[in-house]
């Protein structure tokens, strides 16, 4: 009996871990589609107000004009990299090396009396020797 109800327990777990990333799956996914209309959005704007700057700039013999393209092209490169370049990835290589390397950044602070330091090591498996 006490087998089985093991068993069982494992088994909702397994679908509540399954449940718990498919949601976080669905989540993200509408967030970096979400990211993809605002590119796409924003690169229309920005498609349209780049030849009326230039020809601002034409024929007010000014550079003022062309002044507010820099800032907006580097908006529209930085959007462009994330949803359809390979931003996301080095930002998760680069989480990945600071979770590995510096974990002490994500520790809670010694007031908050949620965990205290040394469990907080000890739920994540951290080495104290990295140190």
């Amino acid at each position: 009996m006490k087998e089985n109800q093991k068993e069982m327990q494992k088994e909702m777990q397994k679908k509540q871990l399954e449940m718990m990333l498919k949601q976080r799956q669905t989540q993200l996914a509408m967030q970096f589609a979400s990211g993809k209309e605002f590119f796409n959005w924003f690169a229309s704007f920005y498609a349209l107000i780049f030849p009326l700057c230039i020809l601002g700039a034409l024929k007010k013999k000014s550079p003022f004009p062309i002044i507010p393209l820099i800032p907006l092209g580097f908006v529209c490169g930085y959007q462009y990299d994330m949803y359809y370049g390979d931003k996301m990835k080095r930002i998760r290589l680069e989480a990945e090396r600071l979770i590995d390397s510096e974990p002490q950044l994500f520790y809670f602070p010694k007031n908050a009396h949620i965990v205290s330091q040394e469990e907080y090591e000890e739920i994540l498996g951290i080495n104290k020797n990295k140190k």
